[in-house]
Parts: C-alpha cells; structure tokens; sequence
C-alpha cells in the first residue's frame, strides 16, 4: 500500500502531461485584418495652396474595405527644423474627425504634411495612416517679382509659371498684377529702384528718392516698416540714399549713400532693425552699388571703395578691413586698382566678376575675378581678362553671369549679346530687339541665380535670362522670359509677358 502513495504523485503529472500536449481545437475564428480603407489615389499625391484657400479633400474607400466602426483624424504638421519664432512651438493641429476634410488655410507659408489617420475601433484599433505633402504660399505668389511704374510711382507685380516656382503645377502661367497696391491702398509714390526677397522672408521694395522705400511682409506684400524705421536710429529723409541690397545665409547688406550696413536675420518673420554703419580704423570709404557676399568666416561682404579704387571687407564684428598687399600669383592689386567699378555679380567658380574701367572711358573696360572662396593671402584677385574689343561693349549698359559657365550677357538700349570670357570666340548678337519690339528698350536684365546668396539650388539656376523691355511713347513695359542653355549660353524658348510700367528691378521670390 506505501508503493501505490508513492507511485500516486508520479501518475497525476504523467496524466497532466498528456493533457498539455493534446490539440486545442477549441471554438475560435481567425480572420486577416485589413487595414487599408482608403484609396490613397483618390485624391492629390500633394497640395500646393495658398493662405485664405479652403481645402476640401473628399476620399474613396478602398475597394472590398468595410466602413463600419471606423473613425477618422485629420491632422497638419509642419515640415521645420525652427519653431515658429511668435509661439515657440511647431504646427501640429488637428483639422477634422470627418472623412471628407474642409479647412480654410490659416497658417504661414511653408512646408506641410496633410495627415489622415483611419482607424478601425472593432479590430484593436488597427489603423491606416496616409501622408500627403502640402505647400503653402503666401497670398503674394511664389515667383518673379517685377518692380514696374513711372517717375513718381512703382508697384510690384508677380510672374508665375513652373519654370520660375516649380512648386506650381504644370501649364500655371498668369501675372499676379499689382500686389502692392492691391494690398496696401496704394501704390508707393516714388520711382522704383530696387526689390528683393530678403532673407527672413520679407521683401524689400527700394526707391530712387529719399522716401527710400519699406519693409514688406512676404505673405501679402504689406508695408511693416518704411526705410527710416528700418534702422536702429531712424534716419533723417536727408541721409535717405538707397544704393544696393544683398544678403547670404540670413545675413543682410545694403548700401545708403555710400555707406555700408551689415544686419543678421535670424529668425522667420521677425525684423530687427540695422544699427550703424560698418566703421574701419582709419578707413574712410564711399561704396560702389555693389556687394559681395560669398559666405566666408574671413569675409562677412565685400565691397568697391569707389572713392580710393580699392576693395574692402567686413570681417564677423563688423569691421571694415582692408586686404593684404598683392602677393606673386596675384593679377591686380586690390588695394589699389586705379579704377572704377562699372558693374559687378556673382559668378561661375567662386568668382566675382567685376567689370572695371578707367575712369570715365568705357573704351578701357575689362574683366577683374575675384576669389573670396579662400582667406585673404594676396593672391584673391585671380584674374584680368581684356575684353575691350567685344563689339558694342562700351556702349552696354546691362550685364548678368551665369554660375555655371564662363558666360555673360551683357546689353545695350536695344541688342543682346553673349560672351564667353575664357574663349577666343567673338562675341554673339543673340536678340535685336528693335526687330521684334520697335520703338522699344532695355531697362533691366537679370538671370534667374539664387545658389550665391542663399545656399539652395534652384532647378532651373542660371536657365532663365529676364530682359524688360520699355517704350517711351506708350510708357508700356514688357517682360521677356529666355530659356538658355546654362553651359552654351544659348537662347532657347522666349516667352513675352505684358501689362507693366517701366522695368526697374526684378527678384526671384520663394513663397
């Protein structure tokens, strides 16, 4: 009897192990969860729309999918590396828990992800989530800025195409027509002098009087501050000279009358105002309307004394320096050139092409590169290039580089020409206008360029060669947009845009 007890506890788990080991076929249902509800196709790959639009975005269900117990989430969340500067947050909101989303666009331009999350509550919430880029522009359009008007008043109109803003979709091709004016009542009471899209987003509009201009929003071209309020110590309308706008990064340079002013713009949609001029120890200077401003530790700008015919920079504290003496490998002095500054631009390899002459005699003009890719050694002006004899070169007045090739455009009242520096070729006469525009001329040209300044590449840089044409009988302006080969300097397709005053200035603006 003590054996059986003994054998007992030994057959119970015996017994146990056998039931664990038999097939469980009990009464359960599997089933494949599905989760793709909506037909991701049947609505926008992505959104390209501007502030103000409602956005209406109705989806299909996916095919054989069931619509029961689902529930749905809208979302926008911003595509940034900075918070917004008034708020400290970024955007990430919630816009419907409807399936057909309607929202009025609010928020500022920029990149933007849609978001619409589906959700099926009977299957543990299994869900599906669908991304769809969006962009949003500005009320003012994302394009090329043209400052047009007469003697006394300019206002800024807008040209948007796919070429200019590849954002836009394809075959969008209009004119934005008077934003300015649309916006802010009026047009500006002054002849226009310069416009550009400045680095934290606003846009600069500049005049040829002592108004001097404004700061403007760059969402809706809204006048933020006029030209005197933009500096630190207002400036008296006797001071007022404006004479040239550049900028790198989110740094900005302008010149008035003569002086140059240097002012970091760190942050989207906040202005800070510029302080004094830029002051050397001991250097007196007048500054040519021109500015280099290739983003260097050594060079925070670069400008032509035009007083003493020499080059000067400002290093990071806002010091006006002068360079060293020229070194062997140098082939001119840029402490003393013994010549004035007839126009100069950013170009191909670093370079910044200046077109010099002697003083008052445009028969002497030639080519000087500078190279302020590297620190200051003696050696930056790295090439004089005698292109003297060109034909009708000293009688051109508009000039632009590209910065893919050694070639300029340069320009008289009424032909266009194309001149590769480097080569032995002749120049080229690539467009007359008074054959195809009589009674017209050129006010401005300007190649679409904005790598230099800003570090981005714009698809279509140094593709698109803008000319304004004008004609003083019917005070009637006229945009060309030249598709050129970037390497050849070609002309390629040349579309005609009307509908404006006197061409002043042009800019590229993003959003």
């Amino acid at each position: 009897m003590k054996r059986y007890y003994n054998f007992l506890p030994i057959l119970i788990a015996f017994m146990l192990f056998l039931a664990g080991c038999a097939k469980d076929e009990g009464n359960y249902v599997y089933d494949k969860l599905n989760s793709y509800f909506i037909d991701t196709t049947s609505f926008a790959s992505k959104f390209v729309v501007s502030q103000n639009d409602v956005v209406n975005v109705n989806p299909t269900d996916a095919a054989g999918s069931s619509t029961q117990n689902l529930t749905y989430e809208w979302r926008l969340v911003q595509v940034s590396y900075a918070a917004n500067p008034a708020t400290g947050t970024y955007v990430d909101k919630q816009l419907s828990t409807t399936k057909n989303l309607s929202f009025k666009v609010v928020d500022l331009p920029g990149d933007y992800v849609l978001v619409l999350i589906v959700k099926d509550n009977a299957n543990g919430g299994i869900s599906q989530l669908i991304k769809k880029p969006m962009t949003i522009r500005s009320y003012a359009s994302p394009g090329w800025m043209v400052l047009h008007g007469n003697a006394s008043s300019s206002d800024i109109s807008i040209v948007v195409n796919n070429k200019v803003s590849t954002i836009m979709p394809v075959g969008t091709d209009y004119i934005q027509s008077n934003v300015f004016s649309e916006t802010n009542g009026t047009k500006m009471q002054a002849e226009g002098a310069g416009v550009s899209f400045q680095p934290n987003g606003s846009v600069g509009i500049f005049t040829k009087a002592n108004l001097g201009g404004y700061r403007l929003n760059g969402n809706d071209l809204r006048i933020m501050d006029n030209y005197s309020n933009m500096f630190l110590s207002p400036m008296a309308s006797s001071e007022i000279q404006f004479e040239a706008y550049n900028y790198w990064s989110y740094n900005e340079l302008l010149i008035n009358k003569g002086d140059l002013y240097f002012n970091p713009q760190a942050s989207a949609n906040i202005w800070n105002k510029i302080g004094v001029k830029c002051f050397g120890n001991g250097i007196n200077y007048v500054a040519a309307p021109y500015i280099a401003t290739f983003m260097r530790s050594s060079y925070y700008g670069v400008i032509y004394d035009k007083l003493n015919k020499r080059f000067l920079y400002i290093n990071g504290n806002r010091e006006v320096k002068e360079f060293l003496t020229a070194g062997t490998a140098a082939k001119f002095d840029l402490k003393n050139t013994g010549k004035e500054m007839v126009y100069a631009e950013h170009g191909f390899n670093n370079r910044w092409n200046c077109i010099m002459q002697s003083p008052n005699d445009p028969n002497t003009r030639e080519l000087f590169q500078c190279d302020f890719s590297i620190a200051d050694d003696g050696n930056r002006g790295v090439a004089r290039i005698d292109i003297r004899t060109i034909t009708e070169f000293n009688i051109a007045k508009y000039f632009a580089f590209g910065n893919k090739a050694d070639i300029m455009y340069y320009a008289t009242d009424t032909k266009i020409y194309q001149e590769n520096y480097t080569s032995t070729n002749p120049s080229a006469m690539l467009y007359d206008v008074a054959a195809t525009y009589p009674g017209n001329v050129i006010t401005s040209m300007k190649l679409l360029k904005i790598a230099a300044i800003s570090g981005s590449v714009h698809p279509n840089e140094s593709k698109l060669l803008y000319v304004a044409l004008y004609n003083p009988s019917t005070q009637a302006g006229t945009l060309l947009q030249i598709d050129v080969n970037e390497v050849s300097g070609a002309f390629g397709t040349i579309k005609a845009y009307m509908g404006f005053g006197k061409i002043a200035s042009m800019a590229y603006k993003a959003l």
